[in-house]
């Protein structure tokens, strides 16, 4: 035994003994000459002074071992071998450097590849011809080929390559052998020994999906992944557990399917014994009562043991504390199998801390954001007891805005020492990312052709920066949370332009306030129409709690429209002109009008909602100056409601009038000011407008009205987030020349999907069905449109 120690010492030592002389001998040496030598046969001509050049060690200086080591990693880079020659002479130290340069790559050639060209290869990998083989480099560009392959389906596939020096040249040819295998497209999976419910829970809990053509080109899905496969695998053996299967397996089988050239997945669920939950203690409670606490399971004795549900139970206890101060408060579980029984005990204990109040808030990131700005939206007050939920809310807030790329909101013991123990510090780390937009479309709409659109715009805008630009660039223009757009679009049958700017904390307060200036030309209700508005307006509101706001409108607008009857031409040229002129001169004027609305929002997001309710009251009083007088009333609502996690249906209902003051007539209403239903934005599968009364003799040329009912519900089911969604539909509306008057509502109903390629920009293609119209001319079926909706 003790020889055996004796060797393995004595080995250990001549191991170590070149690292630990070798390494000092030279250290510290003067370097007398450095030396390149180029081994390759076939390279004639080099540059040494370059090569040397671009070394720390250089003659005259003192050796350094560490700085040679960094040396030879900067000269691995560019040659295929290096072997340093050290030879000690007068005490100073020569050094010859022997290279070999790295081959160039005169081809690059695939054999096997039958499924996959060669150009998709040649890009994956990277490498190009005439550059040098690095073959570190080369095997690391490999592994994205093989990668592409296994993402591609092909999970047996297999990638060799051999290196063909090219005659007396520092040539070579490599030559990459491909293995293909079976493709892993996914023909079916089936799920063996679940229920129905539960083959329906697991399908939409696997990141493998079966093959749909379309679908897989779009997400990618569909093909066999051996990291997708086993994430799919354990996720199916939490989900058996938590219904109480603690010592479930799953088999996952391939089967070929050589007719189809697919694979089929076989699932198997092995069950094991059922365990249930026995007793469930907890103790270490002295500030909230048994009671307080038992509020807060999700786990009962008796139910089916679940490690989700008890970790549930642990996060509901510790923020129960948390909501009261109680933020240091920990709670841990353990569990106690039963002998000869399938049985668990759980016994929850609490680690009670003591209350907490808010000490400091501070901000780490916000390069370009106001720190004001991100305080504006914290929910938390310095010298106020913590509350647990106000974190989380002030995150979310934060989350929402669109500004930030992360947001980390925490708390750490206060770093002020007179504020006491009992005080913790808020951080708020927030990384930037790009609020502005700069967006050029063309598109096809069924109402106006061929359409063409510019849209910058800023959602973190400061306009201080107007005097700062000069200085500090356009970033000057970012920071204070305020919105503006310059939007414009033009199209065949319709032109508009308008800028928008809006601050949501006017003057560091809560009203928020903003101002629109826009022009409109626009033929799109009838070719025999042209409306023409200029204008602008100017708004403010105030929230009077979390979901309510109240606010006013002053607007200010030109209408010049444009009326030709060609149903009134007869002989007499001169009656045919004075009858236009007299519509014309009855439909335009100055528009000047003053709003109060009243405003309820609890929806989850403001773009593309899935829960909550929207409305708005809105009165409108037109004629302060202006030429003409009437009131304007809106009831507009729109409800989301989630069906699943998929699925949305969504509810609208709007009612719109005017009622004429003195003895203006509901026919001299400015056809801009008139309601319009019908097409893609209203009520789907009628042409654009058309819904309502008709101008005499012309039925195709709508005269709007002044009584408007909009309603709709909607399904919408997303097919790949965020990328397609589709829906079905069914909307209704009435047009009416009569005050406060509903007529019974035009009906359709269709089916269509939305596909957002680009943020915030959905293409929505569909096809509606008229199930009541008055004339067939009134039917469009096809509508397409690009921008938001509903």
């Amino acid at each position: 035994m003790f020889r055996n120690i004796k060797l393995f010492i004595l080995t250990a030592l001549l191991l170590l003994t070149p690292k630990i002389f070798g390494d000092s001998a030279y250290e510290n040496l003067i370097v007398n000459d450095i030396q390149v030598i180029m081994e390759n046969q076939n390279i004639e001509e080099f540059d040494s002074n370059a090569i040397l050049s671009k070394l720390k060690t250089q003659k005259g200086s003192y050796f350094s071992e560490s700085s040679f080591d960094e040396d030879l990693k900067i000269l691995s880079k560019d040659f295929e071998r290096i072997e340093p020659v050290f030879n000690i002479e007068n005490e100073k130290l020569n050094i010859i450097l022997k290279l070999w340069a790295m081959p160039i790559i005169s081809s690059i050639e695939w054999n096997g590849n039958e499924l996959i060209k060669t150009k998709k290869l040649n890009s994956e990998l990277g490498i190009e011809i005439n550059s040098k083989f690095n073959r570190a480099e080369f095997n690391k560009a490999l592994n994205k080929v093989k990668e592409f392959y296994i993402k591609k389906g092909f999970f047996e596939s297999q990638i060799t390559y051999k290196v063909f020096p090219v005659s007396d040249k520092n040539l070579v040819r490599i030559v990459l052998s491909v293995k293909e295998g079976k493709h892993g497209r996914i023909k079916d999976i089936e799920l063996i020994g679940f229920t129905k419910d539960e083959k329906s829970e697991i399908y939409n809990l696997m990141a493998t999906k079966k093959y749909v053509l379309i679908l897989s080109l779009l997400d990618n899905t569909g093909t066999y992944r051996e990291d997708a496969i086993e994430q799919d695998r354990m996720s199916i053996i939490n989900f058996l557990q938590n219904k109480g299967y603690a010592d479930a397996k799953v088999d996952i089988k391939i089967i070929e399917d050589n007719v189809a050239k697919k694979v089929i997945l076989e699932i198997t669920a092995h069950r094991g014994t059922l365990y249930r939950v026995g007793k469930i203690t907890f103790d270490g409670n002295t500030i909230l009562s048994n009671e307080e606490i038992m509020k807060h399971f999700t786990i009962y004795p008796d139910d089916a043991f679940s490690p989700e549900k008890i970790r549930e139970t642990a996060e509901a206890i510790k923020e129960a504390y948390g909501t009261q101060g109680y933020i240091e408060t920990n709670v841990y579980h353990e569990t106690f199998l039963m002998e000869n029984e399938p049985v668990y005990n759980v016994n929850f204990y609490i680690n009670e801390s003591g209350k907490s109040k808010i000490g400091l808030i501070k901000i780490f990131g916000n390069t370009s954001t106001k720190t004001s700005v991100i305080l504006r939206h914290s929910l938390l007050v310095p010298g106020e007891t913590f509350d647990s939920r106000k974190i989380k809310a002030t995150q979310s807030r934060l989350e929402n805005l669109g500004f930030f790329k992360s947001v980390n909101v925490y708390s750490v013991q206060s770093s002020d020492p007179d504020l006491g123990p009992s005080y913790r510090d808020v951080h708020i780390e927030v990384e930037e990312t790009s609020t502005g937009h700069l967006s050029f479309s063309a598109g096809y709409s069924s109402n106006d052709s061929v359409t063409g659109t510019i849209d910058i715009s800023e959602n973190n805008f400061d306009h201080a920066g107007l005097y700062r630009v000069f200085k500090e660039g356009p970033s000057a223009f970012r920071g204070a949370g305020e919105y503006t757009q310059l939007k414009g679009s033009f199209g065949k049958k319709q032109k508009n332009a308008s800028l928008n700017w809006m601050t949501p904390y006017f003057r560091d307060s809560l009203w928020r306030f903003g101002f629109e200036v826009s022009g409109t030309f626009s033929k799109l209700q009838a070719k025999d129409y042209k409306l023409r508005t200029v204008g602008g307006s100017l708004f403010g509101s105030y929230p009077i709690s979390t979901f309510w706001s109240v606010g006013s409108r002053y607007r200010l607008r030109k209408s010049d429209n444009i009326v030709r009857n060609k149903a009134l031409l007869n002989p007499d040229e001169s009656e045919v002109n004075r009858i236009i002129n007299e519509a014309q001169a009855n439909s335009e004027g100055l528009i000047s009008g003053v709003a109060l609305y009243l405003n309820y929002d609890s929806t989850d997001n403001t773009y593309k909602a899935h829960r909550g309710f929207r409305s708005t009251l809105d009165a409108e009083y037109v004629g302060l100056g202006g030429k003409y007088q009437f009131w304007k009333y809106s009831y507009v609502n729109s409800y989301y409601y989630p069906l699943w996690k998929k699925g949305t249906i969504k509810y609208k209902w709007d009612f719109k009038f005017i009622d004429t003051i003195g003895h203006l007539d509901f026919d001299k209403v400015p056809l801009s000011e008139r309601f319009f239903l019908g097409g893609d934005s209203s009520v789907r599968g009628y042409k654009p407008f058309i819904i309502g009364p008709k101008m005499p003799g012309k039925p195709n040329d709508p005269l709007g009205g002044t009584s408007s009912m909009l309603l709709s519900i909607e399904y919408n089911q997303t097919i790949i987030k965020p990328l397609l969604d589709m829906f079905i539909f069914l909307d209704g509306g009435s047009v009416a020349f009569k005050d406060f008057t509903v007529h019974k509502p035009r009906l359709s109903t269709g089916i269509g999907a939305r596909l957002e390629i680009m943020p915030r920009t959905p293409i929505t293609v569909g096809w509606g069905y008229p199930l009541n119209k008055k004339n067939h001319k009134d039917r469009q079926s096809l509508f397409f449109q690009m921008g938001g909706q509903f």
